[in-house]
């Protein structure tokens, strides 16, 4: 049975990481950058809840920061979910390499699986970039409402989670090249695209917003 990485500890994953081993690879590391990025977000919002700048808040604020830290919590679980799923799907597709292509029909199922698992290797880096940009929202409320004392741990989740949508766009990608004459290509690629210039100016954004209260310019 294969151990799942939640349960690998630092050592065990970037040693695995770093060996000949197929897996982990690009696509469960974006996930796990992705789960850091929320990870620090949550200490934010855990070291507010309870104390007096969580006690000033209105009624309304403070339901909302309960809120979004239990999404914080479910987007950490997501996180490790993608992790596996990327695992899955790449060994899924490297099986796939390994048909037999002796006939033309061995040949023909072989091009269809890989077909088949190259899109499910695809569609998994897109859906965590997708959840990845979604994720900026939750950030930018514990910029504005958090303990001041922890913004820097928000800037950081916010570069953290713009690393995590490139590195999973990339992975789009190298997948979206073996797919180059099917209709879906061009669809793909302005999902790429947008997702990857939104990203960069939402980050660009929070990020002024978090140097304008961790380092002001004095006059």
């Amino acid at each position: 049975m294969i151990m799942l990485f939640k349960d690998y500890s630092i050592d065990e994953f970037l040693n695995e990481l770093s060996s000949s081993e197929p897996s982990p690879g690009g696509g469960s590391t974006a996930a796990l950058v992705s789960a850091l990025a929320a990870s620090l977000n949550s200490m934010v919002y855990s070291l507010t809840i309870g104390k007096k700048v969580y006690e000033n808040l209105s009624d309304e604020e403070k339901e909302e920061m309960l809120r979004l830290h239990d999404e914080t919590k479910d987007f950490i679980k997501l996180s490790q979910e993608f992790m596996e799923r990327d695992r899955k799907d790449f060994l899924g597709l490297m099986e796939c390499y390994k048909l037999p292509k002796s006939t033309e029909e061995e040949v023909k199922f072989r091009k269809d699986k890989i077909k088949e698992f190259t899109i499910k290797a695809m569609e998994s880096p897109l859906e965590l970039a997708e959840e990845c940009l979604k994720f900026y929202n939750n950030i930018d409320f514990a910029i504005k409402f958090g303990n001041k004392n922890l913004i820097s741990d928000a800037g950081v989740a916010i570069s953290l989670l713009h690393s995590a949508i490139e590195s999973s766009i990339i992975n789009v990608k190298i997948n979206l090249n073996y797919l180059r004459n099917e209709d879906i290509v061009f669809e793909i690629e302005n999902k790429c695209t947008n997702i990857t210039n939104d990203s960069y100016v939402k980050k660009c954004n929070l990020l002024n917003e978090v140097e304008k209260i961790i380092y002001p310019k004095k006059i």
